[in-house]
């Protein structure tokens, strides 16, 4: 009965320290987000900087600093080239929505007097009848929304900043995580932090490579076949592929809406490329740069990311794939145990 009660305890101290945990996250969302996307930036240069203290023997400091210098430029090489060519594409798209809502009405006009004479549900005709609106409140809340791109430049600042004080204490702060543990569990602290490192590492630096060459080849395409904005939704591909199995249906609806004007491609040609694209990358790039974190199951993976976007938005959808491989790799890790054998 004691070891039963202590058990018990042990369970109830366990979930109330887990709550107070999520409680505690919840609230410091925002720091939480910036520490976690400047951590993100670090596993990303870490190899870059592993790489050039061992080929040029530099001190750590001055590796660090040179890393950092070459991201800040790479920032401002991706900026300088895309901004302006964006920017233009994006006054020339909001000129011309007018238009392409005012051809896309016409299409959900001619649609639903095509089925209202069939016997569908009142909600769905209704549906139908106000998408439109629908879609003005959309296009009213994106200009809202662009409002918060100053809050985003204090971000991108502080996100510098923290990037360039991980970068250089990374190896510091595992030592001393480590030696926070009792030394028997040494080895598996060290384990576990490698779990972490194979899982993060692999799915960020192998994401970043799937992206760009989505987005190049996806922007490559619709320009070849006519599509107008094609960098913009290359731009919009790329970075939704970040969210395996969603993001790409996510990116393929504003090209399938503009594809309804008469000056663009069917909408048919459009689906295929997104399709072609997406097998492309399902059977080549995914399977060579995401192996070991695509060990998941599909039904795993499409869990983790709603799961991960109902609590923590765009950032939760992207970590979500990352943590259900690390969760994997511990409960394989405890399977090997001597305790969990016997």
């Amino acid at each position: 009965m004691d070891k039963q009660w202590a058990l018990t305890l042990r369970v109830i101290i366990l979930l109330l320290v887990l709550i107070g945990a999520v409680w505690l996250l919840r609230s410091l969302s925002w720091l939480v987000g910036l520490l976690l996307v400047s951590a993100l930036i670090v596993y990303i240069l870490q190899p870059l900087l592993v790489y050039i203290k061992s080929r040029f023997r530099l001190n750590h400091g001055l590796a660090t600093g040179l890393v950092f210098i070459v991201f800040l430029l790479f920032c401002v090489f991706v900026v300088s080239l895309l901004v302006p060519v964006i920017y233009n594409e994006s006054i020339e798209l909001a000129e011309s929505f007018p238009h392409y809502l005012s051809r896309f009405q016409d299409f959900l006009s001619w649609f639903t007097q095509q089925t209202i004479s069939l016997d569908i549900e009142e909600e769905v005709r209704s549906f139908l009848l106000n998408l439109s609106d629908n879609l003005h409140q959309a296009v009213e809340y994106i200009a809202e929304a662009s409002m918060s791109l100053i809050g985003g430049a204090v971000d991108f600042f502080l996100v510098l900043f923290l990037v360039f004080y991980l970068l250089y204490d990374f190896r510091s702060v595992r030592e001393q995580i480590i030696a926070l543990v009792p030394v028997s569990r040494r080895a598996l602290a060290e384990e576990v932090i490698s779990i972490i490192d194979a899982n993060v590492g692999i799915f960020i630096r192998g994401s970043l490579v799937r992206c760009f060459i989505v987005g190049l080849v996806t922007g490559v395409i619709l320009s070849i076949v006519g599509m107008p904005y094609a960098l913009l939704l290359g731009l919009l591909a790329g970075i939704f592929n970040f969210i395996l199995y969603l993001g790409p249906y996510i990116a393929a609806v504003p090209a399938v809406l503009l594809s309804f004007s008469p000056l663009t491609p069917s909408p048919v040609v459009v689906i295929i490329i997104y399709v072609a694209v997406q097998i492309l990358d399902g059977m080549f790039l995914a399977p060579v740069l995401l192996g070991k974190v695509l060990k998941l199951k599909p039904i795993t993976i499409i869990v983790s990311i709603l799961a991960g976007g109902s609590l923590a938005g765009i950032l939760g959808m992207v970590l979500a794939v990352p943590l259900a491989g690390i969760v994997k790799g511990i409960l394989e890790l405890i399977k090997q145990g001597p305790a969990y054998q016997d």
